[in-house]
């Protein structure tokens, strides 16, 4: 990649990281988490150096280059899958971001089986993280990551995880 003159690499991704990561929370939506958006605005910077003047600054320029392209990124990529057929265009999905929904609707579309599944898996997770001592953490991550762990401490591992679930752990033994 060709950089315009006067500006060396490091301090262009410098810039671009730290004008991507100041704005990428501004534009999280949808299925998009900060470090998507940061990854895209990356992206949009390294792009638009080949449009910088270097009569002015690099990070004004970036600044205003990226805000620009994520809120182009974000129209075009923000729309509501819940609202109407599948056969719908895109383009009127983006207008039904202007109408208000029912209560009764965004129920039906929330609360599916998988939804309530996937809700019900995370709120287990959540409380075995909170209620899980630290001594057995480790082994807890190897466990979910599939790493060999030995068959006793497995075996450990699975019975607090049990007793946490049925709530009949005793936190301070």
């Amino acid at each position: 990649m060709d950089f315009p003159e006067g500006v060396d690499e490091d301090h262009a991704v410098e810039v671009i990281t730290k004008v991507a990561k100041r704005l990428a929370p501004k534009y999280v939506f949808a299925g998009y988490d900060v470090e998507d958006i940061e990854q895209e605005a990356f992206l949009i910077g390294v792009a638009g150096l080949a449009k910088y003047e270097p009569s002015r600054p690099l990070e004004n320029f970036m600044y205003t280059h990226i805000n620009n392209r994520l809120k182009t990124f974000k129209r075009d990529n923000f729309y509501r899958m819940d609202y109407g057929s599948s056969a719908q265009k895109i383009q009127d999905r983006k207008k039904n971001l202007l109408e208000p929904v029912s209560i009764d609707c965004l129920y039906g579309v929330c609360v599916s089986d998988q939804t309530l599944g996937e809700a019900y898996i995370r709120e287990m997770l959540e409380l075995i993280d909170r209620k899980l001592p630290s001594n057995l953490r480790r082994d807890y991550l190897k466990l979910q990551s599939n790493s060999p762990l030995p068959k006793g401490r497995k075996a450990k591992i699975v019975e607090v995880i049990e007793l946490i679930i049925n709530g009949e752990f005793n936190e301070e033994g």
